[in-house]
């Protein structure tokens, strides 16, 4: 597929909010979303330049795998990101999501990513008049959306430059901040720039390895080193 039009991945994203019964401007919580959309998602360590990995099958089946060593924020991108390949991609061979500059369809997921996740109402709707005739987002609120959108500081600060809701001189200022200790001076918490969520499995892994054990169709000690390896040492869902 050709790069998209920053226009044509909104268009995207905000087709697959509706169809999934989401408004264009509430926050997604990802995980509910992967669960409605069926997709079994792990969280295990990978390598530190590896975000995410996707997959579907000849069936329909998907998969993702999320660096459970990124920061939460990261994570919640990289699931956005990895819907696009699952859900758009003309090639969904499997997808492993890493740094550096993004080309092709890798950009198309970056956008539909930022899109899906912050949309352009629900951004706007944060933002007050003034900071918008300013170009000038001031700090509170630009911590108050990543909060609210569950996204890094990285993350929400490239889609107000996309918006021209900041210039690139706010934009490159704002992103020398050292986020954690700001967030904690404006009273926020710093789990969001974190890692977490090692060891969590959401999908109907679980049931079906227990209905094939039931039907007699894999021993005991099959089921149970199947349910090790996925929840053996869960971390708790956050």
């Amino acid at each position: 597929m050709k790069t998209l039009t920053l226009s044509e991945t909104e268009t995207m994203a905000a087709k697959f909010r509706y169809d999934n019964g989401l408004s264009q401007s509430e926050p997604i919580n990802a995980k509910m979303l992967i669960r409605k959309l069926n997709v079994t998602l792990v969280y295990r360590p990978l390598s530190e330049s590896s975000y995410g990995i996707s997959c579907k099958s000849a069936t329909g089946k998907m998969f993702m795998l999320i660096n459970s060593q990124s920061t939460r924020g990261r994570q919640h991108f990289t699931i956005a990101h990895e819907l696009y390949h699952l859900f758009f991609d003309e090639n969904p061979v499997p997808h492993m999501c890493c740094g550096g500059p993004a080309k092709g369809e890798e950009k198309n997921a970056n956008r539909f990513a930022s899109a899906l996740l912050m949309p352009k109402e629900g951004v706007l709707s944060c933002v007050s008049g003034e900071e918008i005739a300013a170009h000038d987002v001031d700090i509170a609120t630009v911590l108050r959306m990543e909060h609210l959108f569950g996204v890094s500081h990285s993350t929400l600060l490239i889609r107000l430059k996309d918006l021209g809701l900041i210039t690139v001189a706010r934009y490159e200022a704002l992103g020398r901040l050292s986020v954690k200790e700001t967030a904690r001076e404006w009273g926020y918490g710093s789990a969001l720039y974190e890692p977490g969520n090692n060891g969590v499995v959401i999908g109907d892994f679980g049931e079906k390895a227990r209905r094939l054990f039931e039907s007699g169709k894999i021993s005991e000690g099959h089921y149970n080193e199947l349910m090790n390896m996925l929840y053996g040492g869960a971390g708790e869902e956050d």
